[in-house]
């Protein structure tokens, strides 16, 4: 049998909760060495092991909050230096001359035990704080690598092959001119991909876009006009009121995009389109339908963790970014499945009282 290995998160936690187990021990010794308790003493008791009862709990909540590894240990760390920092306190208080109490050591306890929290929730904010800068610099490198570099690469490899396309052409081989054209496809598409870069940068950066009551009617239309002038064999089906606003903005029509195209990319029938609009109260519902064969069990299972993995993750970042669009409004995505085909249903926040009063005095004669 393996031994488990010791790392630094390990031992993190593992400090956290021993100093929580004997600073909440002291403090429940020394209550029941109490032989009366008047409400000061268990408001003092209380004060200081509440917090030492959290620390015997980060067994459970360190490795949920969002840290990991050395960020374990460095809030460890500072739960150590709030620790000390409060025993030298305690130093400090226990050498100058004081009245004698028996709530004392009960104070000087609980004084710790604060210190301890305190410790930990500092270190806990940092390195949260850390973990959002490194991601947010990680993001800028991923999408100018996706926006320019990759793309510019993709863009040459192009030219090259347009001229084995063009050689091929000349020779009259079909074979090589139909792996020509499917590699250029594959490149095409990735450009595509590459091309979203921007939108998801956008998407995460929601506080930047102005958002303000849009009328989501005409914007299906449109989409729905493009799809079936690029897929002619799609059938639409409407059911949308004269208009409909909802909170949002230019990116709205990015969304409605990636739904649409996704379900009749992704059909392997005669794709058939149902698009419907519900308001209900200051809530628009965009329903989305297909005919298309039920979304696969892992497909849905990514949307719904919201994480991805080696074994499980979806086929292209469309639904991805659509999800993180909608919810940049306030909304949200839901995907419905069954025997006769697949509804997303996007949930968008209708104008508020004041918007609807600023559109009147907008058309007021």
């Amino acid at each position: 049998m393996t031994p488990p290995v010791i790392t630094k998160q390990s031992l993190g936690t593992g400090y956290v909760v021993s100093a929580g187990v004997v600073l909440s021990g002291a403090l429940l010794a020394h209550g029941a060495y109490l032989v009366q308790r008047s409400p000061v003493d268990v408001v003092i008791l209380s004060v200081g092991l509440i917090p030492a009862l959290v620390l015997v709990a980060a067994n459970y909540w360190l490795p949920v909050s969002g840290l990991t590894g050395d960020q374990v240990w460095t809030a460890a760390e500072w739960c150590g230096f709030g620790i000390a920092l409060f025993t030298l306190i305690n130093v400090v208080v226990l050498l100058a001359p004081m009245p004698q109490s028996s709530m004392v050591p009960a104070i000087l306890a609980s004084g710790v035990a604060v210190g301890g929290f305190g410790g930990i929730l500092f270190g806990w904010l940092l390195e949260l704080r850390r973990s959002r800068r490194r991601l947010a610099q990680s993001n800028e490198v991923l999408f100018r690598v996706l926006r320019h570099d990759l793309r510019n690469d993709l863009n040459v490899a192009l030219g090259h092959l347009g001229e084995l396309q063009r050689e091929a052409a000349e020779r009259d081989d079909p074979k090589t001119r139909a792996h020509v054209e499917k590699l250029s496809d594959t490149v095409d598409d990735i450009i595509g991909t590459s091309e979203k870069a921007r939108q998801i940068e956008f998407a995460f950066d929601a506080d930047r876009r102005a958002q303000q009551p849009v009328d989501v009617v005409p914007r299906i239309r449109e989409q729905t006009e493009k799809i079936t002038q690029s897929h002619p064999e799609t059938t639409v089906e409407l059911d949308l009121p004269a208009q409909s606003h909802v909170y949002a903005d230019w990116l709205l029509d990015t969304v409605l995009q990636n739904v649409i195209e996704n379900a009749v990319v992704h059909c392997e029938e005669t794709p058939t389109l149902y698009v419907s609009v519900e308001e209900r109260g200051r809530t628009v519902f965009v329903h989305i339908g297909d005919n298309c064969p039920s979304i696969p069990q892992h497909e849905r299972a990514v949307l719904d963790s919201g994480t991805e993995t080696q074994l499980r993750h979806s086929k292209g970042i469309g639904l991805w970014l659509t999800t993180w669009i909608v919810e940049s409004y306030g909304g949200a995505v839901h995907l419905t499945t069954s025997d006769d085909g697949n509804t997303v249903t996007l949930e968008l926040r209708g104008p508020t009282a004041l918007d609807e009063l600023r559109r009147t005095l907008r058309t007021w004669p």
